[in-house]
């Protein structure tokens, strides 16, 4: 909960700053590139805290179907990375499932919880030390093109993991992470287009070690994350923000207010506790309009809802039937999350690991042997790739 007063807000065809990313300082978001302000439609509610926070037009992401990538050879490279991989997949597929999503049903991101998928984790060695967005396009696009990342359709959304050592410097969106120096930001979203034309959505997360904190930040205290945190309090911390902001303003041109930025950014920094199961995660509080607008501008940054908000208007139009939708996704919800890949993007070689490949074939077929169900599953599974690919024709 905050209660900070309205910022001011910039005049439709002016520019402004795109906040697409997180920001040491809380309750602000890691400036990006100029744009032109896009008037918003719709009245203001004058008794919010952020009556400029308002849909601009632009697509969102309705069902999200989520993929992890870990970059850099660190992540294979001993058991104790592999099991943090392995941890924050397992955030991604918890906070998919959870009432957090009922946050993003008010911007017609998501129908609620249980409405997103996580699909598959995969690792991407040979990335170079400092790298620009410019080389985080094509090593999407080379993943593309060796089947590890599929093209992506416009509910397709990418979380890609830095290892530690693996600093981000982009001079054109002025965008600085886990650098030597120069830090301002501990992730960001934004996408590319691919050469099949397609718009492609991804998030960057970076190691966020001690060094990355104190780099960005002079002061603790004044930290939208924190020494004490673990590294993965603070990774899945970022992880949610850049998430929530990527499925609702995907393009930059969704929901924002021009001056306070996007539904993380106001809330930059207000960390809350997500339960799922056994497990406990560290996440963001995003904003909330419809709780901006009922309490009058008194509460506007939550973690969770116990049912999907309904739809704000004027916001996007639904293009395709919600319930058809969430009963695909709940079909193939036991087949998920696939196998992680394995990718060598200097030698654009990929593998998958037998032993993977053995327990998601026990998890699809339990409680029963393949044998019990299928007679000559070789060969049936050849017919079912050969069906596959003339049907993408």
């Amino acid at each position: 909960m905050a209660t900070s007063p309205a910022p001011q807000k910039a005049r439709p065809g002016h520019k402004r700053l795109p906040l697409g990313g997180v920001s040491p300082v809380p309750r602000k978001g890691a400036i990006r590139d100029v744009e032109t302000v896009v008037a918003p439609s719709g009245p203001r509610p004058a008794s919010a805290a952020f009556p400029g926070f308002s849909y601009h037009g632009g697509p969102v992401v309705r069902f999200p179907q989520v993929y992890a990538t870990y970059w850099g050879d660190l992540w294979l490279s001993d058991a104790a990375h592999l099991e943090r991989a392995a941890r924050l997949s397992q955030f991604l597929t918890d906070m998919l499932g959870s009432t957090y999503m009922n946050i993003l049903s008010q911007y017609g991101a998501t129908s609620g919880a249980g409405t997103a998928c996580f699909m598959r984790a995969s690792f991407v060695s040979g990335i170079a030390n400092s790298i620009s967005d410019v080389d985080i396009h094509n090593t999407i696009q080379n993943c593309i093109n060796a089947s590890v990342l599929p093209e992506p359709n416009p509910n397709t959304c990418l979380v890609i993991y830095l290892a530690d050592g693996i600093g981000v410097d982009d001079t054109t969106d002025d965008i600085v992470m886990c650098e030597a120096s120069s830090d301002n930001a501990f992730g960001y979203h934004s996408f590319f287009t691919t050469a099949a034309g397609n718009p492609f959505y991804y998030a960057v997360i970076p190691g966020l070690t001690d060094a990355c904190l104190r780099e960005s930040c002079s002061n603790d205290a004044t930290c939208s994350l924190h020494l004490a945190e673990t590294q993965e309090q603070r990774q899945t911390q970022v992880t949610s923000h850049e998430f929530c902001e990527m499925a609702t303003d995907p393009q930059l041109n969704a929901w924002y207010d021009s001056a306070a930025g996007e539904i993380g950014d106001v809330c930059n920094g207000e960390t809350a506790t997500l339960t799922a199961g056994a497990n406990t995660w560290n996440v963001q509080r995003e904003y909330s309009k419809t709780d901006d607008i009922n309490s009058n501008g008194a509460t506007f940054c939550v973690a969770s809802e116990p049912n999907p908000l309904p739809k704000l208007s004027p916001g996007p139009a639904s293009s395709v039937s919600q319930v058809a939708r969430i009963q695909q996704l709940q079909a193939i919800t036991k087949f998920l999350p696939l196998p992680p890949i394995h990718f060598d993007s200097a030698k654009k070689k990929t593998r998958v690991d037998e032993k993977e490949l053995q327990a998601f074939a026990t998890k699809i077929f339990h409680p029963f042997h393949h044998s019990d169900l299928i007679a000559g599953v070789p060969e049936f599974l050849r017919q079912f790739a050969d069906a596959l690919e003339r049907n993408k024709k």
